[in-house]
């Protein structure tokens, strides 16, 4: 057919492209695509990693670290084959997971800055012992101490800052006490370590809250066993602070006391402990009573060096009592400085429940803490404490057995 149109054969036109095809392309040249991406695509990631990894060859020839030295994770890796070594029984599985991961909430030092920092744990450098010494520590107790201490938190008792595992050195590092122990102030006769009557019994209320927690409010129920004047440390301000969770149990929630081996300090001992090994909370609440007779007579509890009948201070003490002279006792010191007569009774009153002979006569620290803060009137009369009687060479001087048996069916 003609074609009519004038501007077919115009110069410089070109016919139209052709319409677009609905067909897919070939496989091979998408095959092709795919493989194009996908090798710029590792190019790209093979790149980062060997810049990372150049970077860590760099840095790590640049900071040479000592021989001694070991990071977080070396720590983390020797404490867990430490506690698989001590807790391989099944028996012990629950508090190795415990411990695992109290371990990993705390701060691991290096053996050799503690060393450093200490000049070689120098003597000069001591400030108390625990119930193991100065440095070295048993494995077991170590790791007990390490496990109950992270556990729990409380004003009144001392704060674990880390550890240290290093070879054979077991390490413990705690918060620093300006004013180290207790027995630092109480046994001697510096005129500079006095401590008045106030400061005292902020001391005697800080101890029993600490322990009313371990016993009452904490979530775990937690006997101290070792409750005694070196191990209350003092802050800057003389806040006490338990410290020495060395010898400390966890408690049955179910049970009324643990049949155990004896572990204490013999002098600050409840009879039912030191005899049977029958260990409940009543046997903190016996020691703390000890105490407070040290604290308000800033004497030891155990003096050979005195005469027969004051030698044992718990034994004079209710000697004096029961002859109504027991204010002869108090520090003459705290006489000089002035006191409140009554407030000092009252904690001679409280020392006295503490040490009564049978451990359900004892009151929980919390009944304690409400006698000593709300000062409420004593209504409850204390019986003879049990304490050691040398005359008759026997442990314990107790109450009658018919004393005994009728006492033991109170509620």
């Amino acid at each position: 057919m003609p074609r009519n149109d004038i501007f077919y054969d115009f110069p410089g036109l070109v016919d139209p492209p052709p319409p677009a095809s609905n067909e897919e392309p070939s496989p091979k040249k998408t095959d092709t695509t795919l493989f194009f991406l996908g090798g710029i695509v590792m190019f790209i990631v093979l790149l980062i990693i060997l810049v990372v990894f150049w970077k860590r060859i760099k840095g790590s020839k640049n900071t040479t670290p000592p021989k001694t030295t070991k990071g977080k994770q070396g720590k983390l890796t020797e404490t867990a084959e430490v506690m698989d070594m001590m807790f391989s029984s099944k028996q012990q599985q629950g508090s190795m997971e415990l411990l695992s991961g109290n371990l990993r909430t705390i701060s691991y030092f290096d053996y050799q800055i503690l060393r450093r920092a200490t000049k070689n744990f120098s003597p000069t450098n001591l400030l108390g012992s625990g119930g193991f010494g100065p440095v070295y520590r048993g494995e077991r107790e170590f790791l007990a101490e390490v496990r109950l201490i992270t556990s729990i938190q409380h004003k009144n008792l001392v704060r674990l800052l880390g550890c240290c595992i290093d070879g054979p050195q077991r390490i413990l590092v705690y918060e620093y006490m300006k004013n180290r122990s207790l027995d630092f102030f109480i046994y001697g006769n510096n005129a500079d370590r006095f401590l008045n009557w106030s400061t005292r019994f902020q001391i005697v209320l800080g101890v029993a809250r600490g322990l009313q927690y371990l016993h009452e409010d904490s979530h775990l129920r937690i006997v101290h066993r070792d409750i005694k004047a070196s191990n209350i440390l003092l802050d800057d301000k003389f806040h006490p602070k338990i410290g020495d969770f060395g010898l400390a149990r966890f408690f049955p929630e179910d049970q009324a006391y643990l049949s155990t081996q004896f572990a204490g300090t013999l002098g600050y001992t409840a009879p039912e402990y030191a005899l049977r090994g029958e260990l409940s909370e009543k046997a903190d609440i016996y020691s703390f009573g000890v105490l407070l007779l040290e604290i308000i007579c800033c004497r030891k509890n155990t003096d050979l060096t005195l005469s027969l009948e004051m030698q044992y201070l718990p034994e004079y003490a209710w000697k004096l009592y029961e002859n109504s002279k027991i204010m002869e006792l108090v520090d003459p010191k705290l006489k000089e400085e002035g006191f409140v007569e009554k407030d000092v009774m009252q904690a001679f009153h409280v020392a006295f429940l503490c040490l009564q002979p049978l451990a359900n006569l004892r009151p929980p620290m919390s009944e304690i803490v409400a006698l000593l803060t709300f000062k409420i009137d004593m209504v409850t009369t204390p019986m003879r404490p049990a304490f050691l009687d040398r005359r008759r060479k026997t442990d314990f001087q107790t109450p009658s057995p018919e004393v005994i048996s009728m006492l033991s069916h109170l509620p």
